[in-house]
C-alpha cells in the first residue's frame, strides 16, 4: 500500500482537532499528517502539537488566509508521493 501525506487545514477547531487527528493516524497508510493551523484564535495549534506521534507536523499561519491557502501550504510541505485532504 502506498504512503500518503494527509493535509488537515484547521481554523478554530479546538473541540474537534484531537479526534480528527487520532482517526487519521489510525490508518496504516498515513506517512505523515500535516495540520495547517490557519490563524486560529483558540487552542487548535496547541492541541495539535500535543499529539505524540512522529508523523505529525503542525504548521502555523499567523493570520487566517482561508482554506485554499492552508491547503497550498500543506501541499508544499508534503513528502509522500500521494496527498489526501481531511478537514478538521
Amino acid at each position: 500500500m502506498a504512503d500518503v501525506s494527509v493535509v488537515m487545514p484547521a481554523y478554530n477547531e479546538a473541540e474537534r482537532i484531537a479526534t480528527a487527528m487520532e482517526r487519521v493516524l489510525a490508518q496504516d497508510f498515513v506517512h505523515e499528517l500535516i495540520v495547517v493551523d490557519d490563524g486560529s484564535s483558540d487552542k487548535t495549534a496547541a492541541i495539535a502539537e500535543s499529539i505524540d506521534d512522529d508523523r505529525v507536523r503542525v504548521i502555523r499561519q499567523s493570520t487566517n488566509r482561508g482554506k485554499g491557502a492552508a491547503l497550498r501550504t500543506g501541499f508544499a510541505a508534503a513528502q509522500a508521493d500521494f496527498v489526501a485532504v481531511h478537514d478538521a
